[in-house]
C-alpha cells in the first residue's frame, strides 16, 4: 500500500515537472514569435532647431546674347564664368551675308523682274507708271465706278441692238403681208433657206464658244475682284504695321516696348499673311487671264461669224421681199423697203456700237487690273528693298560685343555653329547682382525659418568664401503642403555649383522630447506608440499604446511634441514587423 502511495505521488511530481518545463517552452516560444521592438524613454531639456535643403546656384539675373540674323560663329572670345565689361569682345562672325540677307536679295530680284513683267504686260505709258510709282494712280472707288461705266455701256449698247431689231422684225412683217404671193420667190426661198441654216449653225457655234468664255470671262471677274479686296486689305495691313512699328521706335520705357514689340510683330505676321493673299490672288487672276485669251480668240471669231450670218440672212430676207413686192401697191412698197433699208443699217450701227463697247469694258478692265497687279508689284520691290538695307545694316561689321558688365554664366555656342535669328548665344549674369539657391522644405520647417536668417554652407569643402541669407519663403506650387525657400548667395560662387545649407540656430526648453524615428503618421495625426506593462503569473506582458501628439519643433534626430505624455514613457522607435496598436510585442532587451 506504501508502494502504491509513493508510486502516486511520485507520478505526480514528475507530471507537475513536465508541465512546468512545457510551460515555460511556451512561454519562450511564444516571446520569440512576438513583434521585437526598440524603446527610448521621453525625456526633458533643450532642443536647437534647425532646418536643412539642397539646391543648385543660379543667376538671380540674366542677360541673353542673341542676333538678328542666321550668322556662323568664327571664334569665341571669351569663357564660362569670366567677369566682363560692356563693350568686350564677345564673338567674331564669320564675313559672309546671312541667310536672311541671301534669301532677301533672290526675293528683291523676283520681285524686280515680276514687276518690269507687270509694267511691259499692262501696256502703260511712262507718264502712267510714274504715277502708280508715286501713288498717285486711280482710287479703288474711281477703278470700280471705271469697270461700272464700261459695262453699262455695254448693257445700253445691248438695249440698242435689241431695239434695232425688234425694229427691222416689224417691217419685215409689214413687207410680208403686202407681198405678192403669186411671184416665183422659189430661188430667193432657197436663198433664205441657206442662210438660215448657216445662221444657225453660227449661233451653234456661237453659243458653245459661249459656254466656254463665260465662265472663263466669270472667273477672271471674280479674281480681279478678290484682288481688288487683297490688295484693299494688305493696304491697310501695311498702315497698321508701319504705325506699329513707329510705336516701337518711339517706346522708351522697358515693359512698354515689349508690348509694342508684340504688337508690331503681330502687326509684321498680319501683314505677311495679307501679303501671301496678295500673291495667291494675283497667282488666280494671272491664271485665269490665261485662260479667259486661250478661248477669247475662239469667242470673238464665233461672234463674227454669228453677226455676219445673220447680216446675210437679212440680205436673203431683202431680196425675198424684193421679189415678193412685184406687181404690188409701188408707193407703199418702196415706203416700206426704205424703212426696211434704214432699219437695217440702224441695226448694223447698233451691232458695231455693242462690239465696241464690249471691247473697250474688256480693256478698260484689263488696265484697271494692270495698274493693280503694278501697284502692288511695286509695293512688294519698295518693301524688299527696305529688307535687304535692313539686314544689309545689321550685316556690317563681325564682332559681338558685350551689351552689359557681368559674369558669363552659360556659353550656348562654339566655333563653326550657324546661330538662327533670337537663338541665346550667351548668357550674361549682370554685375553687382547675386546668385541664388532654393530648396524645398516641410510647412512645419516652413514656420521655423524668417526672411533675413543667415544659412550655414555644410558642404564648402574648399573653403571658399560664401555666405547665404534667406530672402524669400513662398508656397510651392507643385506641392501645396510644402514651401519653397530662397536664399541669396555671395561669394566664391558660380551657375550650377550644388551646396547644402543649414538654417537656424535658436535653442528652447521643452518637457516632452523623443526620438524624430518614434514619430508616426496616418489619417488622424501625428501619433507614438508606447509600452504598456502588464504582469501576469508568467511574467511582465508588454503592449503598444497609442498617445496622439503635436510635434513642435525638431532637430536632426530629435523631435519636441506635446500631448497626453506624463514625461517617463518608453516610446517605441523601431520594430521588426509593423505593429498594431494595444498589440503585444517583445523587448529588444528580452
Amino acid at each position: 500500500m506504501a508502494n502504491r502511495k509513493d508510486k502516486i505521488k511520485n507520478i505526480t511530481i514528475i507530471f507537475l515537472l513536465i508541465m512546468l518545463v512545457l510551460t515555460f517552452f511556451s512561454n519562450t516560444i511564444m516571446n520569440y514569435s512576438l513583434v521585437e521592438v526598440s524603446t527610448q524613454m521621453v525625456t526633458s531639456g533643450s532642443l536647437t532647431t534647425k532646418v536643412r535643403g539642397s539646391g543648385t546656384v543660379e543667376a538671380s539675373e540674366t542677360y541673353s546674347v542673341t542676333i538678328d540674323e542666321t550668322r556662323k560663329i568664327a571664334t569665341v572670345n571669351v569663357k564660362k564664368d569670366a567677369e566682363v565689361t560692356t563693350g568686350d569682345l564677345l564673338f567674331t562672325l564669320e564675313d559672309s551675308d546671312s541667310d536672311e540677307l541671301s534669301t532677301a536679295k533672290k526675293n528683291l530680284n523676283d520681285a524686280q523682274a515680276a514687276y518690269e513683267s507687270a509694267v511691259l504686260a499692262a501696256g502703260i505709258t511712262v507718264a502712267e507708271r510714274q504715277s502708280i510709282e508715286n501713288g498717285k494712280g486711280s482710287t479703288l472707288t474711281e477703278k470700280q465706278n471705271a469697270i461700272a461705266g464700261a459695262k453699262q455701256k455695254v448693257k445700253d449698247a445691248q438695249a440698242a441692238v435689241d431695239a434695232a431689231q425688234a425694229n427691222v422684225d416689224k417691217i419685215k412683217a409689214q413687207i410680208d403681208a403686202l407681198g405678192n404671193t403669186t411671184v416665183d420667190t422659189t430661188a430667193e426661198e432657197k436663198a433664205v433657206l441657206d442662210a438660215e441654216r448657216v445662221s444657225s449653225d453660227a449661233q451653234d457655234k456661237l453659243s458653245a464658244a459661249e459656254e466656254v468664255y463665260t465662265p472663263a470671262k466669270t472667273a477672271y471677274d471674280s479674281a480681279v475682284s478678290d484682288l481688288t479686296a487683297a490688295q484693299a486689305a494688305y493696304d491697310d495691313t501695311v498702315d497698321a504695321y508701319i504705325a506699329a512699328k513707329t510705336a516701337l521706335e518711339k517706346a522708351t520705357d522697358e515693359t512698354d516696348k515689349k508690348t509694342k514689340e508684340e504688337a508690331k510683330n503681330a502687326a509684321e505676321s498680319a501683314m505677311n499673311k495679307a501679303k501671301r493673299q496678295l500673291g495667291n490672288c494675283q497667282k488666280t487672276v494671272d491664271t485665269c487671264k490665261a485662260s479667259l485669251d486661250s478661248v477669247s480668240g475662239t469667242y470673238e471669231t464665233a461672234k463674227n461669224n454669228a453677226n455676219n450670218s445673220k447680216t446675210a440672212l437679212n440680205n436673203a430676207n431683202y431680196n425675198l421681199s424684193v421679189k415678193k413686192l412685184t406687181g404690188s401697191e409701188t408707193a407703199e412698197a418702196n415706203n416700206l423697203q426704205a424703212q426696211l433699208n434704214q432699219a437695217t443699217t440702224a441695226l448694223s450701227a447698233a451691232n458695231t456700237a455693242l462690239t465696241n463697247a464690249t471691247g473697250n469694258s474688256e480693256k478698260v478692265t484689263e488696265k484697271i487690273n494692270g495698274e493693280v497687279t503694278i501697284a502692288s508689284a511695286y509695293k512688294n520691290v519698295v518693301e524688299l528693298q527696305e529688307e535687304v538695307a535692313k539686314l544689309q545694316e545689321k550685316s556690317i561689321g563681325t564682332e559681338i560685343t558685350a551689351p552689359i558688365s557681368g559674369t558669363v554664366t552659360d556659353i550656348a555656342v562654339t566655333a563653326g555653329t550657324t546661330v538662327n535669328a533670337n537663338d541665346v548665344m550667351m548668357t550674361i549674369q549682370p554685375e553687382n547682382k547675386a546668385y541664388t539657391l532654393q530648396f524645398s522644405v516641410t510647412e512645419n520647417q516652413a514656420k521655423r525659418i524668417r526672411v533675413g536668417d543667415s544659412a550655414e554652407v555644410l558642404n564648402n569643402w574648399n573653403g571658399n568664401d560664401i555666405t547665404a541669407t534667406v530672402t524669400n519663403i513662398h508656397k510651392d506650387p507643385q506641392n501645396r503642403s510644402s514651401s519653397i525657400v530662397v536664399c541669396d548667395v555671395k561669394g566664391d560662387v558660380s551657375v550650377g555649383d550644388s551646396y547644402t545649407l543649414s538654417i537656424g540656430q535658436q535653442s528652447s526648453n521643452y518637457d516632452n522630447i523623443v526620438p524624430t524615428s518614434a514619430i508616426r503618421e496616418d489619417s488622424n495625426g501625428s501619433f507614438l506608440l508606447i509600452i504598456e506593462s502588464k504582469s501576469t503569473p508568467l511574467g511582465n506582458r508588454y503592449y503598444a499604446r497609442r498617445v496622439d501628439v503635436e510635434v513642435i519643433t525638431s532637430d536632426d534626430k530629435q523631435s519636441a511634441v506635446t500631448g497626453a505624455l506624463e514625461g517617463y514613457e518608453y516610446v517605441i522607435t523601431t520594430t521588426t514587423k509593423p505593429v498594431e496598436e494595444n498589440q503585444q510585442v517583445r523587448l529588444a532587451s528580452e
